[in-house]
């Protein structure tokens, strides 16, 4: 389904489009030097980028990212990149220049103050309850009469606040896990989060997500690999090109299906 997504929504993505990506007038090696020396933040947000049972990195966007690194000889691998609480990597990345994170969600208001190369794969997040609450296709106006449990500056957390709902309604934690928690515990009534995560994390927890349902979907959208907006554009160029060619050659359908999509 990714796969197919993928190829459905490239054309309307936005960020460094590889329609209209300028010629490299940084050498190849100086620019893959710089993006070598940054610091590059992931969260746990699997199946994109997640520590497996091993303890390595892995996922679909971090697999993705090494291949292009290959391809535009970048030394680094996962073991480099540095797990972290999203709302601390996401702080990170607007006051700290020379710092990436991924995978991020394109969305305007952020295109405003990052740098964008991608789009990696697609994403969609909801709003997601117990199917035995039966909310499936709850309007607006019915959402200030739930509790809603949100990762603090997540894109689901963001996306809610244009309901501009109160504190009683919206529950903030810094963690997947802690929002699991209070869904699980019926402490609240549903969570806004990306559905492949939600689904994944339900799963890994002995849960099945079959008891979960998407009541509100709020946005369908693409993850990208997000930079401080103080980055020169142009040692993005090799990046966004690398990431391009393994659209074109089916490599990033080939590691979206190995993660069961």
């Amino acid at each position: 389904m990714l796969a197919r997504l993928s190829c459905l929504l490239i054309s309307v993505c936005v960020g460094i489009s590889f329609l209209s990506t300028p010629a490299l007038s940084i050498p190849l090696d100086q620019a893959a030097k710089k993006l070598e020396a940054f610091k590059w933040y992931v969260e746990e947000y699997p199946p994109y980028n997640f520590k497996n049972k091993a303890g390595e990195t892995t996922g679909m966007a971090v697999d993705i990212l090494m291949a292009a690194f290959r391809k535009i000889g970048i030394g680094l691998r996962p073991k480099n990149l540095e797990i972290a609480p999203w709302n601390q990597a996401y702080k990170a990345i607007q006051m700290k220049p020379g710092t990436a994170l991924f995978s991020m969600t394109y969305t305007p208001e952020r295109q405003q103050i990052m740098k964008f190369v991608g789009p990696s794969v697609p994403s969609n997040i909801s709003i997601i309850a117990a199917r035995a609450k039966k909310l499936s296709n709850i309007d607006t106006a019915q959402l200030a009469g739930l509790k809603i449990a949100v990762v603090r500056d997540d894109i689901g957390d963001q996306l809610m606040r244009k309901f501009a709902l109160s504190d009683d309604v919206m529950w903030k934690k810094n963690s997947l896990k802690q929002v699991l928690d209070l869904l699980f515990t019926e402490r609240v009534d549903a969570v806004a989060y990306a559905v492949d995560v939600f689904n994944w994390a339900t799963k890994a927890a002995g849960v099945q997500p079959a008891l979960y349902e998407e009541i509100k979907v709020l946005k369908k959208g693409q993850l990208g690999y997000a930079f401080h907006n103080s980055t020169n554009p142009e040692i993005l160029i090799p990046l966004q090109k690398a990431v391009d060619a393994l659209r074109a050659d089916g490599t990033i359908d080939k590691i979206i299906k190995k993660y069961g999509k």
